[in-house]
C-alpha cells in the first residue's frame, strides 16, 4: 500500500511539472505585444536617435495603465483580441500634453498547439494620432505575433 501511494505521488508530480512547463512556453507563444520606441529627430532629420522620457504613462483607453510615470525609451502593449482596433493615451513627461494613438489592424488566430490553443497575430492597418508631442511616426513592421519587435517609431523633436 505504502508503495502505491507514493507511485501516486510520484506520478501526480510529474504531470504538475509537465503542466507548468507547458503553461510556460504558452503564454510566451500567446502573447502578442505592439512595440514602440521613442526616437528623438535633431538637427532637421539628419540626426535620428533614441531618446528616453522621464515620465511616461501609457493606458489602452478605457482600461488599465500599462505604464505609469517611468522613464523609457519604448514600451510594448498588447492589442484588444476582440475588436479591430485599439486606443491608447501616451504622455511623455507630466508637463506635456498627451497624445491618443488608435491602431486598426486584422486579426488572425494561429494554432499554436493542442495543449495551448489559439493564439492571435494582428496585421497593423492604419494607426492614427494626435501631434501635440508627436511629430511623425513610421510603421517598422506591420506583423504583430509573438516575436519582440519594434513594429512602431515615434518621432519627437522636444
Amino acid at each position: 500500500m505504502k508503495y502505491i501511494s507514493g507511485i501516486i505521488a510520484i506520478l501526480l508530480l510529474s504531470v504538475f511539472a509537465a503542466c507548468e512547463d507547458e503553461t510556460k512556453s504558452c503564454d510566451q507563444t500567446l502573447i502578442s505585444s505592439l512595440g514602440m520606441n521613442f526616437k528623438k529627430d535633431t538637427l532637421q532629420g539628419f540626426l535620428v536617435k533614441d531618446t528616453i522620457w522621464p515620465k511616461v504613462t501609457l493606458f489602452a483607453l478605457g482600461k488599465d495603465s500599462i505604464v505609469r510615470k517611468q522613464p523609457r525609451s519604448s514600451v510594448f502593449m498588447s492589442l484588444d483580441p476582440l475588436a479591430d482596433s485599439s486606443r491608447f493615451y501616451l504622455k511623455l513627461d507630466s508637463t506635456m500634453i498627451p497624445d491618443t494613438l488608435t491602431f486598426r489592424y486584422k486579426r488572425k488566430k494561429n494554432f499554436v498547439s493542442p495543449g495551448c490553443g489559439f493564439a492571435t497575430f494582428f496585421t497593423i492597418d492604419t494607426v492614427i494620432t494626435t501631434f501635440h508631442t508627436i511629430d511623425s511616426l513610421h510603421i517598422n513592421n506591420r506583423e504583430v505575433n509573438s516575436t519582440n519587435d519594434t513594429h512602431i517609431s515615434l518621432f519627437f523633436i522636444y
